[in-house]
């Protein structure tokens, strides 16, 4: 399911940012200002993304998660 979620989000991310390209250099913006909110576009959709995969944990996973990194962070193997 992870792999899903992220996968779309990875697509969905690169279909906005190549709109947000094409109606900010059709709008006449400078390049500057294009790159600027097609990062900002990219960042926003990518932190949904990250987003859409905690709600997506369930807490088993999110047990294990902090066991592994309270074990890791121990240092015991």
């Amino acid at each position: 399911m992870e792999l899903l979620v992220a996968t779309w989000t990875i697509r969905l991310t690169f279909v906005a940012v190549l709109v947000v390209g094409w109606i900010g250099v059709s709008s006449g913006l400078g390049m500057l200002d294009v790159v600027v909110r097609t990062a900002l576009a990219a960042f926003i959709l990518l932190f949904a993304g990250r987003q859409a995969l905690n709600w997506l944990e369930t807490p088993e996973q999110k047990l294990a998660r902090l066991r592994a990194r309270r074990t890791k962070s121990r240092g015991d193997t």
